[in-house]
């Protein structure tokens, strides 16, 4: 074993021994990446128009996005105050209806006792209990966040810096593969996150147009968190889906219930079409790979796992494909269609006798 693939296979066991013992580590670290490409993309933009150094422009993006977020958190303040006492005072007497509806036929009538207020009230208590025992992870979610926020931002300021330290981990005759794994790894990365945003963007105008058609109040906001909850999938679009039925529940029972298949629909074109379709042709991320990839991240590590399983399948298919197949195997992946037109003059050819097999590279050299 030369020292080149000794000092690629430690790095590997370390990356695997911390998955194995903290695996949130380096979940989170890759989260931080995901936000630095994210803030670097538009900045290089910015310093490209602009004039000014692509730190300044990661740090105004950044101001920027801080100032939007508090001026729109500012004039949605006040009516979503409005719309949640509005809804204290409307829903006991949404679900009294809703009681009353159901309790002309057999099994609506035992839905009908379900809704008595006693058992409400002490289902709210065991569901308080619960969310008292949880807060201490809520609190953990959020410091993580923080985290990754702050790691993000000092990655996108100073990326080289960072790079630098990750190729000095390997041998110095790796050192040119390796930054050219890292540039397409970046490029790939790229093209998911251009990906995923679009596929958020068309999940926020569709919910929008669909929450405006049927007349809940503000569409506008809550076609915001939806599309930023999108960016995590399965569990973002139903979090997403609770204010907006509770709002829903403030006008009358069946327009939560149409609410609820609006959401149902719109996920169900945006994680089964249309975010596969789009990845497959923004990150070359096979639709089929894309949806194992999640099974098996939210079977080991949970939500976040769920929520970073498309982009790390696509940075690991880079890094196999340069570093296992074409590196080790010695083998070079076809373009798509190349491998089909190959075969055709191999068919032709069959009528004449078989075809020579051919001579191994490394029996060449």
């Amino acid at each position: 074993m030369t020292r080149a693939q000794a000092s690629l296979l430690i790095l590997l066991g370390v990356l695997l021994a911390l998955f194995w013992l903290a695996p949130e580590v380096p979940l989170l670290g890759f989260a931080a990446v995901l936000l630095a490409i994210a803030l670097r993309v538009p900045a290089e933009w910015v310093a490209a128009h602009t004039g000014l150094r692509r730190w300044v422009a990661v740090l105004a993006l950044v101001g920027g996005i801080v100032l939007v977020l508090g001026l729109g958190g500012w004039f949605a303040y006040a009516p979503l105050v409005d719309q949640a006492n509005q809804l204290l005072v409307d829903l006991p007497q949404s679900l009294n209806a809703l009681r009353e509806r159901l309790g002309d036929s057999g099994l609506g009538g035992r839905l009908a006792e379900e809704l008595e207020p006693q058992k409400l009230a002490e289902r709210a208590r065991s569901l308080a209990s619960s969310a008292v025992a949880a807060a201490s992870g809520t609190f953990g979610a959020l410091a993580n966040t923080v985290l990754v926020l702050l790691m993000g931002i000092y990655m996108a300021v100073q990326p080289h810096a960072y790079l630098r330290g990750l190729r000095a981990l390997v041998d110095r005759s790796l050192d040119r593969p390796m930054r050219a794994a890292l540039v397409e790894v970046g490029a790939t990365l790229r093209g998911w996150l251009l990906g995923q945003g679009f596929a958020m963007v068309v999940t926020g105008v569709l919910t929008w147009l669909g929450l405006l058609l049927l007349g809940v109040p503000l569409a506008g906001v809550l076609a915001v968190i939806t599309a930023v909850l999108g960016f995590v999938p399965y569990l973002g679009p139903l979090i997403a889906a609770v204010p907006a039925m509770l709002l829903a529940l403030t006008e009358s029972p069946s327009l939560a219930l149409y609410v609820a298949l609006l959401f149902i629909a719109i996920q169900n074109i945006e994680g089964n079409v249309l975010t596969p379709l789009v990845q497959a042709r923004a990150a070359d991320l096979p639709p089929v790979l894309l949806l194992l990839t999640q099974i098996l991240a939210g079977a080991l590590f949970g939500l976040l796992g769920i929520a970073l399983a498309a982009p790390a399948a696509a940075a690991a298919m880079v890094l196999v494909r340069r570093g296992y197949v074409e590196g080790w195997l010695d083998r070079t992946v076809p373009a798509d269609g190349e491998g089909e037109a190959r075969d055709e003059p191999d068919q032709a050819n069959s009528e004449s006798g078989p075809a020579p097999r051919p001579v191994p590279a490394r029996a060449i050299r």
